[in-house]
């Protein structure tokens, strides 16, 4: 492909990229905000750490907490990277992120040209992978999209070209992909599946070609796992395990996590447990064809994979998507369908982006020949459209999410407002309000630079083992609360532990109960 349709497309990638995150003034929900606190401490040198518990899984003792024992870390390395040269701030950590989607066309425009697609194919490509479609906002924050598209479709694209020029510098290379996939999400790992499979296509020395992948893999890793040696004795956190065993997405965060056992999740009936599998089962194949095939570029995406289920990527890419789509939905059902599976499939969209342009062209030229079209015409009429609509979809997506009714005050930022007008009305109330209890503690530490603890699923007696134990001095509670919460903030009660003090409004008009925990001998 020419160098001019190259800098053109880093030009709209970056265009594109850039104003996507005009709106995208915070973070804009837990996962991002996670990441953004502890990138925060990172680059301001306190390391691996975080004044706030989101979960219980590892049965945390005390405040601040070692970071990333359930996320994995390579997010906020990346975020603090800017920010420790820069300063502190939202907008210096998003650079990178801008930069890593503004790449996106880029890479998936040299996966047209490995498929043996050509330069114009190449190129409508690239422009279709400009548009980003429902992941624009969630590239441009403070979360793993971006990095674990890049990295994730780097990783299946070394591997289709092992397969046919293998080299010792590829297969360790694929390893070191693998390696920083698993360190920005923990489902990374399962790469190495489609990996050994590679490698098994490779012909050639597999068992060299394997040893080395793994190395590579291993080189990349072994920094994390021992920095969790050295603090926990294992590797990897044996908390995180934990969420093998929910009944309901909820179930994360419990208290104590203790509860959350084989025994207890079999005796809910293998009927719910199906049930909940066939769910998310089904949430994922809708994600699939609405979110990563844009509804109306899923069927073109089916097509260029029949066209090209002979090409090694092609084969590695799909080998892929079926496992994330049995793990997302058989074995971790719950997170799956609630966003993992969204997450994780960002890294084909580049192979979908080429497959759904390959998958038009052969559709046109099969209606053509029936109805007598020019080819020529008709295909750019046609990419033109799907290009457009791409762009539409994106747009409209983008409006409703981020900007919302009205764009100086965008939706995407406002539980970033709501915690900042909270922690001010709190510090009026309490110059020393202590440790508080909150629906999204990292969001809510950003917003205040206040300790905090996340509300835990259970009852008021369950919450009253987490003041108890973390000595919480506050409780915020908000419309999205636990089900057994529902009468304290539906009356905003006062019991003998617990009084409403203030209570104040939502962007939504909801009701926002600022409770002060009273000195008490027990729970009555």
């Amino acid at each position: 492909m020419s160098r001019r349709r190259w800098i053109v497309l880093l030009m709209l990638g970056l265009c594109v990229a850039g104003l996507g995150a005009v709106w995208v003034q915070a973070p804009g929900y837990m996962d991002a905000d996670y990441y953004q606190a502890t990138a925060e401490r990172l680059a301001s040198g306190q390391g691996f750490t975080e004044p706030f518990l989101w979960n219980y899984l590892d049965d945390p003792n005390e405040i601040p907490h070692p970071s990333h024992m359930y996320w994995m870390p390579l997010t906020s390395l990346v975020a603090a990277a800017p920010m420790a040269i820069f300063g502190i701030g939202f907008r210096i950590a998003q650079i990178p992120f801008i930069l890593l989607t503004a790449a996106l066309p880029l890479l998936t425009a040299s996966t047209a040209l490995h498929l043996g697609m050509g330069e114009r194919k190449a190129w409508l490509a690239g422009l279709l992978a400009c548009t980003s479609g429902f992941y624009l906002p969630y590239f441009v924050t403070t979360d793993n999209f971006s990095i674990f598209a890049v990295v994730g479709s780097a990783a299946l694209w070394m591997m289709a070209v092992a397969v046919q020029r293998p080299a010792a510098h590829r297969w360790i290379l694929i390893g070191a992909f693998v390696g920083l996939a698993h360190m920005a999400r923990a489902d990374g790992l399962l790469l190495l599946v489609p990996a050994m499979l590679a490698v098994w296509y490779a012909g050639d020395r597999r068992f060299s070609a394997a040893v080395l992948v793994l190395v590579g893999y291993g080189v990349l890793m072994a920094p994390w796992w021992t920095r969790n040696i050295l603090l926990l004795g294992t590797p990897l956190p044996q908390g995180a395990s934990r969420s093998i065993w929910l009944v309901r997405y909820d179930e994360l965060y419990s208290y104590p996590a203790s509860i959350l056992t084989p025994e207890r999740w079999w005796s809910a009936g293998w009927q719910k447990l199906l049930q909940a599998r066939g769910q998310a089962l089904l949430s994922n194949l809708q994600s699939l064809l609405a979110v990563n095939g844009y509804v109306f570029l899923a069927p073109l995406m089916i097509v260029g994979i029949q066209r090209g289920w002979k090409r090694p990527l092609v084969r590695i890419a799909m080998t892929y998507l079926i496992l994330l789509m049995i793990v997302m939905s058989l074995v971790f059902p719950h997170i799956g369908a609630r966003g993992g599976f969204f997450h994780s499939s960002a890294a084909l969209m580049p192979v979908l982006w080429v497959l759904a342009v390959e998958g038009l062209e052969r559709i046109v030229s099969w209606a053509g020949e029936r109805r007598g079209w020019v080819p020529e015409q008709s295909l750019v009429v046609f990419n033109t459209a799907a290009i457009a609509l791409g762009a539409a979809l994106a747009l409209f997506v983008y409006w409703g999410r981020v900007i919302g009714p009205d764009p100086s005050q965008p939706v995407w930022s406002s539980s970033d407002a709501l915690y900042s007008d909270v922690g001010e009305q709190l510090k009026a109330l309490d110059p020393e309000p202590g440790i508080v209890a909150v629906n999204n503690p990292p969001g809510f530490y950003r917003a205040t630079d206040l300790e905090a603890v996340v509300i835990p699923n259970g009852n008021p007696e369950t919450l009253y083992q987490v003041v108890e134990r973390y000595d919480v001095e506050w409780i915020i509670l908000e419309a999205n609360h636990p089900e057994a919460l529902q009468d304290f903030y539906a009356l905003g009660v006062d019991i003998d532990w617990l009084e409403t003090v203030v209570t104040l409004a939502d962007r939504e008009d909801q009701a926002v109960h600022l409770m002060r925990v009273r000195a008490s001998e027990g729970m009555p």
